[in-house]
């Protein structure tokens, strides 16, 4: 470590992502890496109750965003055989409507979807999918609710045609958002969707796609629409 670094340490010293405790060295404390242990299957890579979620929140609601390239870097290194053994040629985030970029600067899929893509040395293309609405907070919504919330409410690039994309969003929850955006790249005649998120609070195991017969999960082919 630089003596600059070392320096800044002392006088500013740096915070655990999640619990915003003092740590050195590391971006979380002790207490909460021995917590941060990935999920075993399901589309959340950690458990939205546990310090990957804990630092998603502080990061998009408590005025802490330098907590989530914490978070970027722990989805990176937790990435699943499946999709490093064969990647996707497109990785796109779960877009946010300008409106809402504007209220909230942090993009967290998109930073997201930026670790995931250099991670498995796949293409990150920003403009894969576009939100034309800007739709109400999924929060406090049943699920039926949003799942009417976001349908329709994403496009795809033409260019998706024929492609393997894998999606990437912050959490998941009833899997609702992730699931119009894979609907609206199969639309585009996307050849295969995947997704994943940072941090899930739905059961573990394959997620049901609402509305489709077909399962939206982490590490399998997800055929929607059909």
């Amino acid at each position: 470590m630089r003596f600059t670094d070392r320096l800044l340490e002392l006088v500013f010293p740096r915070c655990c992502a999640a619990c915003a405790e003092p740590c050195s060295g590391d971006a979380f404390c002790g207490a909460c890496r021995a917590d941060l242990e990935a999920l075993p299957d399901g589309l959340g890579l950690f458990d939205y109750a546990g310090p990957v979620g804990d630092a998603v929140r502080a990061a998009k609601y408590d005025g802490r965003p330098e907590a989530m390239p914490a978070v970027a870097a722990e989805v990176a290194r937790a990435l699943p055989r499946a999709l490093r053994d064969d990647p996707p040629q497109w990785v796109v985030a779960v877009p946010l409507h300008p409106r809402r970029r504007a209220r909230r600067p942090l993009d967290a899929p998109g930073l997201l979807a930026r670790a995931v893509g250099r991670s498995l040395g796949a293409r990150v293309e920003r403009r894969g999918v576009v939100r034309l609405r800007d739709t109400p907070p999924q929060a406090g919504l049943s699920a039926l609710e949003r799942v009417a919330n976001v349908r329709g409410a994403f496009a795809a690039h033409p260019r998706v045609a024929g492609l393997d994309v894998l999606v990437v969003d912050d959490v998941v929850t009833t899997g609702a958002t992730l699931q119009a955006v894979a609907d609206a790249l199969t639309r585009g005649g996307a050849a295969r969707v995947r997704a994943i998120a940072a941090a899930g609070v739905a059961p573990r195991g394959p997620l049901l796609a609402l509305g489709n017969e077909a399962a939206l999960t982490r590490g399998t082919v997800a055929q929607l629409g059909e």
